[in-house]
């Protein structure tokens, strides 16, 4: 499955507020090829705020991986 079909997958592509919806519920081991899908059709600054809401939620076990997604993705605010 590419990114694009990440987000077809869910029935939420079409949905502006879906960033946070589908951050939250994407697998951690998945979480980078949504957010690489949401980039494509959502704001920055949408994706960044579903990224900041999901390490805000997560278990410490994720932080690393949530981390590095984050700063990879969401880190320059210029993007």
């Amino acid at each position: 499955m590419d990114a694009t079909n990440v987000l077809e997958g869910v029935g939420l592509e079409g949905d502006p507020g879906c960033a946070t919806t589908l951050v939250g519920a994407t697998p951690i081991d998945r979480l980078e090829e949504a957010v690489c899908a949401l980039k494509q059709r959502h704001p920055p600054e949408a994706v960044r705020r579903a990224m900041v809401e999901r390490i805000a939620h997560a278990p410490i076990a994720e932080f690393e991986t949530l981390k590095h997604i984050y700063l990879k993705h969401c880190g320059d605010a210029s993007r």
